[in-house]
């Protein structure tokens, strides 16, 4: 049987390089192709770079949200320079591109601060963009929604207010919402594609650690 091939899009941070690197890894895929402003050949094996209106055929997606107004969420080596960043505004363009590509499994990681992650909201579809990718046709669609990483950065008053209050959500959360390192998500993320069913699925934060135990 031939290996398919899989998209990563927001491949960008750590999150996004161990990621791209569990995925390239695993040996799961004969191809993967990364989402980048530009086309280019990166003389990794099985690895391309392809531009949203010329991805190449593909299976399974991937997807990581960052929030494009923290710059911190780049790499501080510039190692993912080339690749398109994921958020809000352009998801549903991605997931419509994937999708027009052979995409039928989509995995989106959509990280949440902790206070968001509290209670049963957040169990469904969030928001207007996720229900539009639900309507994609897609076999599977599951969502993952980690801590969002706080790398708010002592500065001005507001930006100091702001680490406060982030670092008082994560000591007010319950201890099964604590951060996975890149590489545990990762590793869910594509544990979660193996183990993908036909549907919706909703991973918040407390069920995401229940992944790893398959790997």
């Amino acid at each position: 049987m031939t290996q398919p091939t899989a998209l990563v899009a927001g491949a960008i941070g750590r999150r996004g390089e161990a990621l791209l690197n569990r995925v390239l890894g695993c040996g799961d895929y004969a191809q993967v192709a990364v989402l980048a402003d530009a086309p280019m050949a990166l003389g990794v094996r099985g690895l391309q770079l392809a531009t949203l209106a010329a991805l190449p055929a593909a299976q399974d997606a991937f997807v990581l949200i960052t929030d494009p107004d923290e710059p911190a969420s780049r790499s501080f080596y510039g190692r993912d320079a080339p690749f398109v960043q994921v958020h809000d505004g352009n998801l549903l363009a991605v997931a419509h591109a994937a999708a027009a590509r052979g995409v039928r499994r989509l995995v989106l990681l959509s990280p949440l601060p902790a206070w968001q992650q509290v209670g049963d909201f957040h169990r469904g579809l969030g928001n207007a963009t996720e229900l539009a990718i639900a309507q994609l046709p897609l076999q599977s669609l599951v969502v993952l929604r980690p801590l969002r990483e706080s790398r708010t950065r002592a500065g001005g008053l507001l930006q100091r207010l702001a680490s406060v209050y982030l670092s008082l959500q994560l000591l007010m959360a319950p201890r099964s919402l604590d951060q996975l390192t890149s590489e545990q998500l990762a590793r869910a993320a594509l544990e979660a594609m193996r183990a993908a069913a036909p549907g919706i699925t909703v991973f918040p934060a407390d069920r995401i650690g229940a992944l790893l135990g398959a790997s």
